[in-house]
């Protein structure tokens, strides 16, 4: 198993060329394509403007939308020409969630952009970016590279945090990035401790990667309190990992959204790329 199509997403964001290097460094690790897609703005209208909407305005923000996509196109082809890599660009006037959605499945992997945690004006947010790696990995049946919004990443995945809890979504997890894993310097499996006492989930699956090579180091981690997705992220920081790999929503999003789970928290306080599974 390997990748040969990977896919990016591309809009109106200077993070545009960072998540293109992350998408030829792992083309180039695995032979692979990278297609980027471009998801076009729709006009935005202030709300005060009411039912009046000047057709001059429309069109002028539709004239902006499409000379900023061939702008993006222009970069992303000499970007890509310039690494020799393959590759091909798509553009598509969906909603990012739903253009993703439909290419992502005929690919291997999505790179993505983790939103602007803190926006100081939310509607410099790029058009349905907002929840992004959130929604896409509900959606998209294939695994989701979320970059974050800060700080520079080439490539990636050469020390790995795999964190497991013994759930689907982990498990998916793992078998998605399994290229990732078997080629990694190394690999750290973390439990973060369960609240009762009693066996980890974390002989068997240890059991299982050990029959691919994986040179693997494992670890329960007490999470002193904190949530889950914060001790995560403390581990990886502390193992000196290049990415974490993790399940998405083993609850609803919606009760993550209100009560604080783990996908929602690690996707707020990223400080490395997060590949998610559902």
């Amino acid at each position: 198993m390997s990748y040969r199509d990977i896919l990016v997403h591309l809009t109106l964001d200077p993070r545009n060329e960072t998540r293109i290097q992350v998408a030829i460094a792992m083309a180039r690790r695995f032979g692979a394509r990278v297609s980027g897609l471009y998801t076009v703005p729709p006009p935005n209208v202030p709300y005060y403007m009411g039912e009046y909407i000047p057709t001059e305005l429309i069109q002028k923000q539709m004239d902006e939308a499409q000379k900023a996509s061939a702008s993006a196109r222009q970069s992303f082809l000499s970007i890509c020409e310039g690494a020799g890599i393959e590759h091909r660009w798509l553009a598509s006037d969906m909603a990012p969630v739903e253009a993703l959605r439909l290419a992502v499945r005929a690919s291997d992997m999505a790179i993505v952009g983790q939103p602007d945690p803190n926006p100081g004006n939310p509607a410099s947010v790029p058009y349905g970016t907002d929840v992004l790696p959130q929604e896409l990995a509900l959606q998209a049946g294939r695994p989701v590279l979320a970059i974050p919004y800060a700080g520079q990443f080439g490539e990636v995945g050469r020390r790995v945090l795999l964190a497991w809890n013994g759930k689907r979504e982990a498990a998916r997890a793992v078998h998605d990035t399994m290229p990732i894993l078997r080629g990694a310097e190394v690999v750290h499996l973390i439990v973060v401790a369960p609240e009762k006492k009693g066996r980890t989930p974390l002989a068997e699956i240890a059991e299982h990667l050990q029959r691919y090579g994986l040179r693997l180091e494992t670890a329960v981690v007490d999470g002193g309190g904190q949530k889950v997705g914060l001790a995560l992220m403390a581990e990886a920081q502390a193992r000196n990992a290049d990415l974490v790999v993790m399940g998405a929503f083993g609850h609803s999003r919606l009760r993550e959204m209100v009560f604080g789970g783990v996908t929602e928290t690690v996707l707020s306080n990223m400080t490395l790329p997060v590949v998610l599974s559902n």
